[in-house]
């Protein structure tokens, strides 16, 4: 799956999921934490969709601020994840 296609992915579930982001007109390069579209709880549901959708597990090391900030960077850490052979994922 390209990054692309996983952002589209993440767009759609993210304007379908938090209303703040329809009432902002949310953009696929505006930032999430900072335009209040999502707060801790709304990590929490993106990973678990993440996690179910893509079948990868995110780590606690990687649940930072930076890779929630906007699509873009979600879209680029699930594809490295799925990117990533086994031995990554220990």
């Amino acid at each position: 799956m390209t990054v692309p296609e996983i952002r589209t992915t993440l767009y759609t579930f993210v304007l379908e999921r938090f209303p703040a982001a329809r009432s902002h007109g949310l953009t696929e390069t505006d930032s999430l934490i900072e335009h209040g579209i999502i707060d801790s709880l709304g990590v929490l549901e993106i990973v678990s969709f993440i996690e179910e959708r893509f079948g990868i597990t995110l780590a606690d090391d990687e649940l930072v601020a930076d890779h929630f900030d906007s699509l873009p960077a979600l879209a680029e850490l699930v594809h490295s994840k799925l990117a990533c052979s086994d031995p990554c994922n220990i």
